[in-house]
């Protein structure tokens, strides 16, 4: 499929084309990282899972400003395919591609004179300092090299190459694994090797999806970087939404690990990290689809084609909702198995913990894909400020307030419950600004 089938196929059939690579392509993505997670667990122990939990945040920071590039220019060029004009659209292809190299070596030179006074002014515990700071300083080895390939998956998506796109990244899944059994579980190294792991995964990803783009197989290509002050602009407003998110996000992991540290110590933070690995599983089979999607709607308005971008909502609302709930039955159903997957067998007090984690945490489901699905769809549509409103509340705003209020009320309790409170909230908000489009706008909404 290309990009002009966009306008031309009917949406059921451009949705699951779309969707459903992004989706397989996600779910694998995330499985690795839980396989990762599972390595570390079983094979250097539940400091070790603990401490990836506290840098994780840390090297999440760093990513945000690529992604934030990567999402505001792929709208924008999707939205100048839509209307015809491919010589612009590679023009500002090629300049956010050299923007995001050039924060990838910056950002690596910052994080190894900022990481590590961040990370032991974050861990007040010098052992978990260590482990989390020798994990983080491979992925900044890396960080020019496999900064763009959130980019450059987000490209070949809008170049209607989907089942490329989940091929690559299946491939970078696969090698991830492999190389943990290798350094983990074979070898019995360190900390250290299972971010080289994943960073190695990485880069061969990048490799893969410039591989086409070079070779000039697809209509975004290399070619003299065009692109003015005020789209520039235009790509860090639209993108906004996405860097906040992972910066508030990162923001929240991090005050949530200083709450479980203070009132449940190592064992606490093991137990939120499993429930984060299994947490991702979701997040990212919904970022695959809504991401998969962002690049027909896009189209479909730039071309002025409305009532199919309404369709792909109501279509998405549907699949989102119901993988949501197969996720929340399966963490409320069969939590201790769940956990054990990433345990050793003397760790029944992570595991006893891990279980009522998942069981309290699951109701947050109930909300966060029609958040998302909002969300999503504001930025598709170029309405950058909306789409961050419902972020800040989602991701920052309502789980700080929860933070402040539950933990001195319910102790560890009031933690796990956060996501469901701040979920719950945020649907109020996000229905209300996606109902005032719909009367301001209703040929977009």
């Amino acid at each position: 499929m290309n990009e002009v089938q966009f306008a031309t196929l009917p949406t059921r059939k451009i949705f699951f084309r779309c969707a459903l690579p992004g989706l397989l392509a996600m779910v694998v993505s995330s499985i690795y990282m839980m396989i990762d997670g599972i390595f570390v667990g079983r094979y250097i122990g539940s400091h070790a899972l603990a401490a990836v939990n506290l840098a994780f945040p840390v090297i999440m920071i760093l990513f945000a400003v690529g992604d934030m590039v990567a999402v505001g220019s792929s709208v924008k060029i999707a939205l100048l395919l839509g209307q015809g004009k491919n010589k612009e659209a590679n023009g500002l292809f090629s300049a956010a591609f050299c923007m995001i190299l050039g924060i990838g070596v910056l950002f690596s030179l910052v994080g190894f004179l900022a990481a590590p006074r961040l990370i032991t002014l974050l861990i007040k515990d010098t052992t978990l300092a260590e482990v989390a700071w020798d994990y983080t300083r491979i992925f900044l080895y890396f960080m020019p090299a496999i900064m763009p390939l959130f980019a450059v998956d987000n490209y070949l998506r809008i170049c209607g190459k989907a089942n490329f796109s989940m091929w690559m990244n299946i491939s970078v899944a696969v090698l991830n694994i492999i190389l943990d059994w290798f350094f983990l579980a074979y070898l019995r190294l360190d900390i250290r090797f299972a971010a080289l792991a994943t960073s190695v995964s990485m880069t061969l990803g990048v490799l893969i999806a410039l591989t086409p783009i070079v070779l000039r197989k697809l209509t975004l290509r290399f070619t003299h970087p065009r692109i003015s002050l005020s789209t520039t602009l235009g790509i860090f407003h639209n993108g906004s939404s996405e860097f906040f998110n992972n910066i508030s996000g990162s923001f929240m992991s991090t005050v949530v690990n200083a709450f479980l540290l203070h009132l449940g110590g190592g064992t606490a933070v093991a137990a939120y990290g499993i429930v984060m690995y299994l947490d991702s599983l979701l997040l990212m089979a919904l970022y695959g689809i809504l991401d998969s999607l962002q690049p027909p709607v896009s189209y479909n308005i730039g071309a002025g084609n409305h009532q199919k971008a309404r369709e792909f909502f109501r279509l998405s609302c549907k699949v989102t909702a119901t993988i949501s709930l197969v996720c929340l039955l399966a963490m409320v159903c069969f939590p201790k198995e769940l956990a054990s997957l990433f345990l050793q067998d003397n760790s029944e007090e992570v595991l006893e913990m891990t279980v009522t984690a998942l069981r309290l945490y699951a109701p947050a489901y109930l909300f966060l894909w029609l958040n998302m699905v909002i969300s999503s769809f504001l930025t598709a549509m170029d309405r950058a400020r909306d789409s961050l409103t419902i972020m800040l509340f989602r991701a920052l705003i309502f789980p700080a307030l929860s933070l402040a209020v539950f933990p001195q009320i319910l102790g560890v309790t009031g933690i796990f419950i956060t996501p469901a409170i701040s979920g719950a909230l945020t649907v109020i908000i996000s229905t209300t600004i996606w109902r005032r489009l719909g009367k301001q706008q209703p040929q977009e909404a």
